[in-house]
């Protein structure tokens, strides 16, 4: 049974919906265990309209029906309790009065604060001044101690996590639901946390050089630096260099280390940054969040650059930085410049695309992941291994085979034949100096992709080609004739822009649609038709929501309300990026192109490498992503692949006929769905019979 000698009687008290937090579920869920099980807790009293529960009562329901694990879910509780009589303190006391606790149990041999005796503050302060006469670490926090309280909190929940290094990481991972939003807001998802604790590879330098010199310039409140401590083994040796400007995050760091037993003569907190890489072997930090007003690649890449010269010969840096870093960026710019030359110095030995999402407090602020090294002789000479997992979440699966991919590329004894790369592709650093485009292009295609997902295409081809004449065995099969390349090597790209801004010679042209004012789209209807009005192509045509055509403006008001507006040519490709990326081909022309939809046009030079369906289908391929959290690439970024003159013409007809089939099969379904509604219509107000078939 779950004892809180600590806590007041409303301490104990859950809502339905903290709950459901405790148990890890969705709040109807409790709902719902309420109406089904008898057994459910009542609640034990009503504030302000909202029921309250016996925290007690409700973890044991949970542990005897199989719900949670007793040891897991009462330490979950005694946070939200911390959390409830917490509030009485600033999130600024509150979390480093708890982990000054929790360090000074750890120095006192793990023997619990509370003594049961009277006087119990001020022998807390006795201990805290012998332990840290330099009130460095823990003095000054348990000095300004008020809450009585506190002590028997933190022993309980110690007692929940079984060690005072659990329960330090315990309030760490839930110092938002404490309060602390600062120290929460460039917090990084685990399993990003992971990565780079996998890249840096702490065990095996350890292992080598007979200890680690770990550094982070930018260490917060340490979550780095803890993820690398954790890989390595109790035997070796680790030294820690912190740089923390902020007072508060460098006492809580410095405790963070303590309770993890790195010896005090092992560990530095320093605020001042200068000489903080001077002998560090491996280097873990994420730059400084700014503001996109503030953010600039060339801001980026400069703080990647100062970290990298002040990196002594041997040492490595996994550096979380913005994805601008990673951007089409001119290569005359100062960024691109300044891009072109830590590329070509060799130290860049991976750059990795992540993700967005991975900082929970900024979802929109999008990171790239960048291993340096001062070693230029490891991996394959001129070349960078990239990698763009943008579009699909972050994974345990996927950490492994990131972390493998770079580290077996990094290593002295690396065979590009004998590691097939599953996500990584070594590409040559030339190519990407004077290139405008971005520096990790999507859709990178990896050895594991040609070696399973080629023939997995083809068999899937071929299967689906099946199934479309199971359907109809009385119409001509489909062949597609697709089969793998035997020695495959990806076709020439270019960008949008690129194809677009070639003056005369250009391929493509990009126009914008038109904003039209409230009320002016109208349904296609007798009065609304063809004669008297233009067709509306928008997004809802793209996306195949609406019919092409069934959305109108009278020529007249359109005319008035948007004068000098362009309309469509016949075989221009209408793009969209919102609400998701697509393409359509409108084949008649002469339509309204509705904003934010636009016109990307084929021009005389194009024709040579595209047609509007192979167009439509090559954007259409480019824009998808699913699985993560980010914005829309941006369209004049997309590389389109430029076929050869026989695989264009090929692909072109092969579209043409799966549009056709496509078209007849959507007519087959509208008219069967008609005729469905008809005959019931029919029948239910008795209007219509079924007359006996004609045998």
């Amino acid at each position: 049974m779950l004892t809180m000698k600590f806590a007041r009687d409303e301490a104990l008290l859950m809502s339905m919906t903290e709950i459901a937090e405790l148990a890890d579920v969705q709040r109807p869920v409790v709902s719902t265990w309420r109406r089904r099980h008898p057994d459910f807790p009542q609640p034990a009293t009503e504030e302000r309209g909202q029921q309250l529960f016996d925290a007690a009562r409700i973890v044991d329901w949970l542990v005897e029906t199989g719900r949670a694990e007793r040891g897991e879910v009462e330490g979950d509780l005694r946070v939200h309790t911390l959390a409830r009589l917490g509030t009485q303190l600033p999130a600024r006391t509150l979390i480093p009065a708890l982990t000054a606790l929790v360090c000074l149990r750890h120095l006192s041999d793990d023997e619990p604060l509370d003594d049961e005796m009277p006087g119990l503050i001020a022998r807390l302060r006795e201990h805290a001044d012998e332990a840290d006469p330099e009130d460095e670490l823990l003095a000054s926090e348990i000095r300004g101690l008020r809450a009585s309280w506190l002590p028997t909190a933190v022993d309980e929940l110690v007692e929940a996590a079984w060690s005072t290094q659990g329960a330090f990481e315990r309030i760490m991972q839930v110092r938002d639901r404490l309060g602390a939003v600062e120290m929460s807001s460039s917090r990084l998802d685990p399993l990003l946390e992971s990565l780079v604790a996998g890249l840096a590879d702490a065990r095996t330098r350890a292992d080598r050089d007979g200890g680690v010199r770990l550094a982070d310039p930018y260490a917060g409140v340490g979550d780095l630096l803890i993820a690398v401590t954790g890989t390595l083994r109790d035997d070796q040796v680790l030294h820690v260099t912190a740089g923390c400007a902020d007072p508060v995050e460098a006492r809580l760091t410095r405790r963070r280390l303590a309770v993890r037993d790195v010896p005090e003569v092992e560990y530095r907190v320093r605020a001042d940054l200068d000489g903080c890489l001077d002998e560090a072997t491996i280097v873990v930090t994420q730059l400084p969040y700014r503001p996109a007003e503030e953010r600039s690649a060339v801001l980026s890449l400069n703080a990647l650059n100062d970290l990298l010269m002040s990196l002594t010969h041997g040492a490595t840096a996994i550096v979380v930085a913005p994805a601008d870093t990673t951007a089409a960026l001119d290569p005359t710019s100062d960024a691109g410049v300044l891009r072109g030359e830590l590329l070509a110095s060799g130290s860049v030995k991976a750059v990795i695309r992540l993700p967005g999402g991975l900082v929970p407090y900024r979802p929109g602020y999008e990171i790239a992941l960048w291993v340096l090294t001062a070693d230029y002789a490891l991996g394959e000479r001129g070349k960078v291994l990239l990698a763009d997992v943008s579009d699909r979440p972050l994974t345990h699966a996927l950490v492994d085979a990131l972390v493998t991919d770079v580290l077996a590329w990094r290593d002295e004894r690396f065979d590009p034949d004998a590691h097939p790369r599953v996500h990584t592709v070594a590409t040559p650093v030339s190519t990407l100096i004077a290139s405008p485009r971005p520096l990790i292009p999507r859709y990178l295609p990896s050895q594991d992709d040609l070696r399973w997902d080629v023939p997995e295409r083809v068999a899937r081809a071929l299967e689906m080609e099946r199934m479309v004449w199971e359907a109809r065995p009385d119409t001509a099969r489909l062949n597609t004739d697709l089969s793998a390349v035997p020695m495959p090597r990806p076709p020439r790209t270019a960008t949008i822009a690129e194809l677009a801004g070639r003056g005369r010679q250009k391929e493509l042209s990009l126009r914008k649609g038109t904003r039209l004012p409230t009320g002016l789209v109208r349904s296609a209807s007798s009065t609304v038709n063809a004669t008297n009005s233009y067709p509306v192509f928008g997004p809802a045509e793209v996306l195949s929501e609406s019919e092409p055509g069934s959305r109108r403006v009278d020529r007249i008001e359109f005319e008035r309300s948007c004068p000098g507006a362009r309309h469509s040519k016949p075989g221009d490709v209408i793009i969209t990026t919102a609400p998701r990326p697509a393409a359509a081909v409108d084949h008649d022309g002469h339509s309204v192109v509705e904003f934010p939809a636009r016109i990307l046009r084929i021009e005389e030079e194009g024709g040579k490498h595209f047609t509007p369906r192979v167009l439509a289908a090559l954007l259409d391929r480019a824009g998808r992503a699913d699985g993560a959290i980010r914005p829309a690439q941006r369209l004049q970024e997309l590389a389109l692949p430029l076929l050869s003159p026989s695989d264009l013409k090929r692909l072109d007809r092969l579209l043409a006929e799966l549009d056709d089939r496509r078209n007849r099969a959507r007519r087959e379904i509208a008219a069967l769905d008609e005729l469905r509604r008809i005959a019931a219509t029919g029948l239910a107000d008795g209007t219509l019979t079924l007359a006996d078939p004609i045998v």
